[in-house]
């Protein structure tokens, strides 16, 4: 049975650049984002100093960008980084040749406070979103997310004593002594909170996309994860014949967490954009079309891939 709903909060829906994300299922394309920089990249040379072939990456942003086009699913653009050098390189590489929205995501603290500053630099803020702040966000952190000005932000909702859906909640509002996510976010004055449920194997999609559910129900908040952090590790365990079907459950990964009301989706390393985005969108044009017809909820954006692709 073909089961949608409608959750019970009134959903915050933020703009982030000219991408709206968000809202009720049916209303706004899940938002795709890519990652680019991360560790074992080929076509980076030297994490260290962020040196990278830059006409090979290009053409991954690139050819992203064009299916985003095509198809009407937002794209962003996650941004990796080892050393604050290198982040500094990435952020004005990417700057410079895209329009795009980057999310800038470090190994370690002093990479992150290095990618706000960067950005306070060039005045990028309006297209930035800092990924992430934790649990584990230090108080110079924070600070420096508020001093940056970056108004956006994606929150990890990671609770390492309750690992189940609504656990991760919790981490959120925070409970007894520890202070919640939201309180957190509240204090380096961001405005657009995005929630990250966490996937941490291929079982535990099914809790990340539960506690989707939950968020977006009870907070209403823009809610998403990674289904490739636990679909690449599964790769590469298996044997040859199942990494040969990598690409169809690696999307079928990605549409459970879609027709559980994600928003947006960490899908990986860029170069998988000519699969993912495809899917996605051909999931987004499903569930927009029973939504208008059986829940009463329109599309929100003219170029929404119910109105693109079909």
């Amino acid at each position: 049975m073909f089961i949608l709903f409608k959750f019970k909060s009134k959903q915050k829906i933020f703009e982030i650049g000219n991408v709206k994300i968000g809202g009720q299922l049916g209303e706004l394309p899940t938002v795709l984002i890519g990652n680019i920089f991360y560790g074992g990249m080929p076509e980076v040379t030297n994490h260290k100093k962020g040196e990278f072939d830059r006409k090979s990456v290009l053409r991954w942003v690139k050819t992203a960008e064009e299916l985003s086009g095509k198809t009407g699913t937002p794209h962003f653009i996650d941004i990796m980084a080892m050393y604050p050098e290198a982040m500094k390189q990435y952020i004005m590489f990417i700057s410079e040749h895209s329009d795009s929205v980057f999310l800038v995501d470090g190994a370690n603290s002093e990479t992150r406070i290095a990618a706000l500053k960067t950005v306070r630099e060039l005045g990028l803020q309006e297209k930035v979103i800092f990924n992430a702040i934790s649990p584990q966000s230090s108080e110079n952190e924070v600070e420096a997310i508020r001093e940056s000005k970056v108004n956006a932000a994606i929150l990890l909702a990671f609770n390492e004593m309750d690992f189940s859906p609504e656990g991760r909640v919790s981490i959120l509002r925070g409970f007894g002594k520890d202070v919640g996510l939201l309180k957190t976010a509240k204090e380096a004055h961001i405005k657009k909170i995005l929630v990250d449920t966490v996937v941490f194997d291929v079982p535990s999609i099914a809790y990340a996309a539960k506690a989707i559910k939950i968020v977006k129900n009870e907070l209403g908040y823009p809610a998403g994860c990674s289904p490739a952090n636990a679909t690449y590790d599964w790769k590469r365990s298996q044997d040859k014949l199942l990494k040969r079907g990598f690409a169809a459950y690696n999307a079928s990964a990605h549409a459970i967490t879609q027709f559980n009301g994600a928003d947006f989706l960490i899908y990986g390393p860029i170069k998988q954009a000519k699969n993912l985005i495809p899917a996605c969108a051909m999931n987004d044009a499903i569930i927009a079309y029973y939504a208008v017809r059986r829940l009463e909820i329109e599309p929100r954006v003219s170029n929404h891939p119910l109105y693109k692709i079909f």
